[in-house]
C-alpha cells in the first residue's frame, strides 16, 4: 500500500491564503480552533501506526512493525499551533522529528504538502462553524 497522495489537494499554504479572504476574526477563530483539532488527528495517526494519510507505516529493517515510541517525548511534543494570526504551523519540539516526517510521514511534509482528507474535513467544519455558510463556500478546501 502506498502513502502517495494524488489529485487536487491543498496544504496548509493554501489554507493560509484562503483564510486571508474571510473576515479577520473568523479567520483567527478558525486557525485557533483548527490547530488543536489537527493535533489530535495527527496524534491518532501516530498512535495507530499509520501515516497521516492512512497508509501502513513502513516496516523496520528486520521487517518488524515500528511504534516510533522510545521515551514518548516525540509524541508528547508533536502539535500544531496558531500564533495568534491565521497561520497554523507544526511545532516539532526536537530536530530529529523532521526525519520522522520524511521517512514515516508522521505529518504532511511541508506547508505545500497535501493535507489528509480527515484533516481537511475537520478544518472545513470549523470554518463553517466560524464563518457561516456564504463565507465558508469561498474557504472550503
Amino acid at each position: 500500500m502506498s502513502s502517495r497522495v494524488s489529485g487536487n489537494v491543498r496544504g496548509l499554504h493554501g489554507l493560509r491564503s484562503k483564510l486571508k479572504r474571510i473576515p479577520v476574526q473568523a479567520a483567527l477563530n478558525t486557525a485557533r480552533a483548527a490547530a488543536p483539532a489537527i493535533t489530535r488527528q495527527a496524534g491518532s495517526s501516530y498512535d495507530s501506526g499509520q501515516t497521516v494519510y492512512g497508509a501502513a507505516r513502513p516496516k523496520g529493517v528486520r521487517g518488524n512493525a515500528l511504534t516510533l515510541v522510545s521515551s514518548g517525548l516525540t509524541r508528547k511534543l508533536l502539535r500544531f499551533v496558531s500564533d495568534g494570526t491565521t497561520t497554523i504551523r507544526a511545532s516539532l519540539g526536537m530536530r530529529y522529528v523532521k526525519y520522522l516526517i520524511g521517512k514515516y510521514a508522521i505529518l504532511p511534509g511541508g506547508p505545500r504538502a497535501a493535507l489528509p482528507l480527515p484533516w481537511r474535513r475537520r478544518i472545513n467544519q470549523i470554518a463553517l462553524d466560524e464563518c457561516g455558510e456564504a463565507t465558508w463556500k469561498e474557504l472550503q478546501l
